[in-house]
């Protein structure tokens, strides 16, 4: 983030500069709402064919079927055959993302729910778009809280917080977390047997 807008020159010789000096691979991501900055298909095309980059990872694709997969198509025209491409928003996991051809799921849920993050990855991954679809689907209640929420990270702190992995108040200021209402509306859905089913 900046407290300027950024030009792409700008944020290609950041990446630049850090790709250099690593000995890990890199995955760019791109979160606009974030960042409050767009990264452009020149600009994955210039970041792929920096070194130590493995993957991007994309804020998303469009709703429809054909149209996702011609996006991910598109991007995979630009980039390098080393460099793979992964979907940002688990609500999108299946549809606008393994679907339509992308290579990874970068999963908020996965590190709670692995198993279930794991069956719709699986299903993705081997063809079967509609199963994938289903194990999406089991999660809707959860998408919805995200959605609620402005995104992830306080549904999953307090999702975190109630399996007792984190700490009740696990978010760095000046996050507040949800309220007590909202955290129990959490511990209703993530306690729900359809989503260990």
């Amino acid at each position: 983030m900046s407290y300027q807008p950024l030009t792409d020159d700008e944020v290609f010789g950041l990446f630049e500069d850090v790709a250099a000096g690593l000995s890990v691979p890199l995955v760019v991501y791109d979160n606009p709402r974030t960042t409050r900055f767009t990264f452009t298909d020149e600009l994955y095309a210039r970041l792929g064919r920096l070194p130590n980059v493995v993957s991007i990872k994309i804020p998303g694709v469009p709703a429809a079927s054909a149209a996702a997969r011609a996006r991910i198509e598109h991007l995979r025209h630009l980039l390098p055959a080393t460099v793979t491409i992964g979907v940002s928003g688990d609500a999108d996991a299946a549809r606008g993302g393994l679907n339509a051809g992308c290579d990874a799921w970068y999963s908020m849920i996965g590190g709670l729910f692995p198993e279930v993050a794991l069956a719709l990855t699986r299903a993705a991954q081997t063809g079967r778009a509609e199963r994938a679809e289903q194990e999406s689907q089991r999660l809707q209640p959860l998408w919805d809280l995200f959605a609620q929420h402005g995104g992830s990270l306080r549904v999953v702190a307090a999702a975190a917080a109630h399996l007792g992995l984190t700490a009740p108040r696990g978010l760095p200021l000046p996050l507040c977390g949800l309220d007590a209402k909202e955290r129990a509306r959490v511990a209703t859905v993530i306690e729900d047997p359809q989503l260990h089913a």
